[in-house]
């Protein structure tokens, strides 16, 4: 139980960089305030699911 905060960590920083990074090749010519929202919004939602899971499966 001690490594879940490394653990969520490190998805929250992955899932940010994968929609920021996918979210630039699919809509090039999007805000950078608008692709920074919805990197936020998205490393939120699969922290809290993560986090779910994780106080499920322990």
């Amino acid at each position: 139980m001690t490594d879940a905060p490394w653990i969520l960590a490190i998805v929250a920083v992955f899932s940010y960089l994968f929609i920021h990074f996918f979210s630039k090749v699919i809509n090039p010519q999007a805000s950078a305030k608008n692709i920074i929202w919805a990197s936020i919004s998205f490393a939120i939602i699969v922290v809290l699911i993560f986090c779910m899971n994780i106080l499920l499966l322990t």
